[in-house]
């Protein structure tokens, strides 16, 4: 399995798609099971002939199916696992948060599976241009393509609201939520309305999960202690810090570090062949 991102040029675009990565193996013979972890992205994937099925214990299979299909992914906490086998090529957007409501107009589930997303978003013209994108072998053209794309069909969407929160949420500061309601003089069950309404998840899960990102970037590095990630993190301590990690992942710190696969500094994701 080979994988690839291109990180969008356009600073217009850049506030709302995160990168586009592309996941492809030409090995017939090939068998693949991609973990992906809780992270504060959307992703819209796109695949030439596979279509993503959801399954029991969050494994979900790629099967054959004619022309090119999508799913949708919104937020989750626990472990997801794709299995590939053979010939695969899939895009996958990555939106931000915000980012996914200048697209889409239909609240955010976990997962949108056997519609035609591209048909309801772009008509026959958006599922034309992705099969023609899927005749492009270089993966940077694709990339540029799918920019441009984009752009031209960017909606609007406003709500000053949901981003002051998200941006003290994302703050170096580490605002907690009690802080966050202080700062934007509101209740916390207004905060929690708005986030069940346009992320199908509870604000304190949201920081947690943007916690538990920052963890998994530090953990995949070398010479790193659990201590300094944990005093580095904002967690309470090691313990609670090991707790949280087995919590999204149903590993310890040690396990995950070595299975953790950095995809050119944007993607971190753990293999199985």
């Amino acid at each position: 399995m080979k994988f690839s991102t291109y990180k969008i040029k356009h600073p217009g675009l850049a506030r709302f798609v995160q990168y586009i990565l592309f996941n492809y193996s030409d090995n017939a013979d090939q068998a693949t099971v991609i973990t992906s972890y809780a992270n504060n992205n959307i992703c819209l994937g796109i695949a030439k002939e596979k279509e993503l099925i959801g399954g029991d214990r969050n494994i979900k299979r790629f099967h054959c199916k004619g022309g090119v299909q999508s799913y949708l992914s919104g937020l989750y906490s626990l472990p997801h696992h794709f299995q590939v086998d053979g010939i695969f090529d899939e895009i996958c957007i990555d939106f931000t948060p915000l980012g996914y409501y200048h697209f889409f107009k239909e609240p955010l589930k976990t997962y949108v599976f056997g519609e035609n997303l591209l048909h309801e978003l772009w008509g026959a013209e958006g599922t034309a241009f992705f099969e023609t994108i899927f005749e492009s072998v270089e993966l940077k053209k694709r990339g540029s393509m799918i920019e441009k794309f984009l752009l031209s069909r960017i909606i609007e969407f406003e709500n000053p609201f949901l981003e002051q929160c998200l941006y003290y949420m994302h703050s170096d500061k580490q605002f907690s939520l009690t802080s966050i309601t202080k700062a934007l003089q509101c209740s916390e069950k207004r905060i929690s309305r708005t986030f069940q309404r346009y992320f199908d998840l509870l604000p304190k899960d949201y920081m947690k999960m943007i916690r538990f990102r920052k963890a998994l970037w530090m953990l995949q590095k070398e010479r790193i202690s659990f201590t300094g990630i944990a005093h580095e993190c904002n967690y309470y301590d090691q313990s609670h810090f090991i707790k949280e990690i087995r919590l999204f992942t149903g590993m310890t710190p040690r396990q995950l570090h070595s299975s953790l696969h950095c995809i050119e500094d944007n993607v971190l994701v753990s293999l199985q062949s």
